[in-house]
């Protein structure tokens, strides 16, 4: 494992800026039909002030499209603000930032994870990338000679208007088959962020699927929730672009949860770390996670540091291990950078929950909704309760330390005070006893560098400080 904590050079590396293929173009993302798309939605909402949330690699087109909106308006009242900077990822809409500047509306470029909001309402203006229409076609006679099956396409959202043009040549090729559509806002989803037709989803996951686009958590999302055995990638990003014939749940990447998931298991303490505030449901999700911890005697911490990375979860030295809740495309939990392992929800709910004991891996999922009243993966946290209870005698056996486990069941304490909080007894010698609760384990932390000291120290004068980075400054007195 390398080390938890940023070198000099590793900091350097990360402000490296990203590649020239990794940039967006202005024609991708905004064109005469985009701008008059924006100014239609804005007129429709009698939006006042307007965000504009960009990517980082589109970031530097900002200066022209807001004075282009502002020129096509010609409201004095508009106001446009853009938004530098992203709360959690580019992929969400980041209504944390645009509640700052009071906006009213948000317009998001780029790529989007479409998780639904609740709060304001939300225009997507996606990149507008082409691929080649013959060669997929071509690609996919070789592969589906059989003109009469039921072929289901999908795709990632940057290809949009691409897959718009060609499903009139695709419906010619295989009569039967079904493009899927990316669900308005308004709209309600039948399966991720998709409309489905009536009938485009065969049971047992029958029938063929196609997906363009590159091999990214979108594509697992999609295949995954399908549950299909007969997946074609066509990865638009590859050099030698090809049709393959691909399993997602087979992923090795996936295989190596295993490990996350025993981890989980082994936990006296998670750490739930909250990685968006606007994707609808993580409330329920995180009370869900708490429950499921408490039924196994297990402490729970919540936790909101912004973007996730390994040195600042580093910090929290008791915690075994923590759960991610964010957006379906949020992978950092698939890095092995971390110091304790970082799981996602539905492999917490694996490790948490006892009706999963016999089927890891079976299925898999990254949206957290599905886990929701409603979902394709839910179970009653009741009946997950009972369970354990009924298995609380039993005892089970770690895979990674090799000793037996015996899950010690909570019960449900009724409080009459909203500020009192569930305490343990627990013996400290001498026949004492001290009460201790999940809050203490860091009530006794304490930094130093930080007080006031009014009044106390000497008057002294202003000298040149230190420069650079813990790990080596620059004019240290101390050298």
């Amino acid at each position: 494992m390398s080390s938890a904590f940023s070198s000099g050079d590793s900091i350097v590396q990360n402000q490296v800026p990203g590649t020239a293929d990794d940039r967006l173009g202005l024609a991708d993302i905004w064109n005469d039909e985009q701008r008059e798309r924006c100014l239609r939605w804005i007129q429709k909402h009698n939006l006042k002030r307007v965000a504009l949330q960009l990517p980082d690699s589109a970031l530097h087109h900002s200066v022209q499209i807001v004075s282009e909106l502002r020129d096509v308006a010609g409201d004095s009242e508009l106001a446009l603000f853009v938004l530098a900077d992203t709360s959690y990822g580019s992929c969400c809409v980041d209504e944390i930032a645009a509640a700052h500047a009071n906006a009213d509306g948000i317009v998001h470029f780029g790529h989007a994870c479409l998780s639904k909001v609740a709060r304001i309402p939300v225009l997507y203006v996606f990149p507008q990338l082409t691929f080649d229409d013959e060669h997929l076609l071509a690609a996919l006679s070789q592969e589906l000679p059989d003109c009469t099956v039921a072929l289901r396409c999908f795709y990632e959202v940057t290809y949009a208007n691409a897959v718009a043009r060609l499903k009139g040549a695709l419906l010619a090729r295989y009569p039967s088959a079904t493009v899927a559509t990316i669900a308005e806002p308004d709209q309600q989803a039948d399966l991720l962020c998709w409309k489905l037709d009536e009938g485009a989803r065969p049971p047992n996951g029958e029938g063929p699927v196609l997906y363009i686009g590159r091999d990214n958590l979108s594509f697992f999302n999609t295949a995954v929730a399908l549950e299909t055995s007969q997946c074609y990638l066509y990865d638009t990003s590859r050099p030698d672009r090809r049709l393959v014939r691909t399993d997602a749940v087979g992923a090795k990447w996936l295989r190596r949860r295993y490990y996350a998931i025993e981890r989980c298991m082994d936990a006296r303490s998670i750490g739930i770390v909250v990685a968006t505030l606007s994707t609808k449901g993580y409330l329920e999700i995180v009370s869900r996670v708490q429950r499921l911890a408490k039924a196994r005697g297990v402490r729970t911490y919540l936790i909101s540091i912004g973007k996730v990375n390994p040195e600042k979860l580093a910090n929290f030295i008791d915690i075994d291990c923590f759960v991610l809740v964010g957006c379906p495309e949020n992978d950092v939990f698939t890095s092995r950078e971390f110091f304790r392992p970082l799981l996602s929800v539905f492999e917490a709910e694996m490790g948490l929950n006892v009706t999963w004991r016999e089927k890891l891996l079976a299925s898999y999922t990254i949206n957290f909704a599905d886990l929701l009243p409603d979902g394709r993966l839910h179970s009653d946290v009741e009946e997950v309760t009972a369970l354990a209870r009924e298995a609380n005698d039993t005892a089970d056996v770690s895979l990674v330390t090799g000793r037996a486990r015996h899950v010690a069941v909570r019960e449900e304490e009724e409080t009459t005070d909203a500020n009192d909080t569930c305490t343990d007894v627990v013996p400290k010698g001498r026949n004492e006893l001290a009460q201790i609760s999940s809050a203490d384990q860091f009530s006794n932390r304490s930094w130093q560098g930080l007080e006031q000291n009014l009044g106390q120290d000497a008057p002294a004068l202003v000298q040149e400080g230190r420069s650079g980075i813990p790990i080596r400054y620059q004019n240290d007195p101390t050298d």
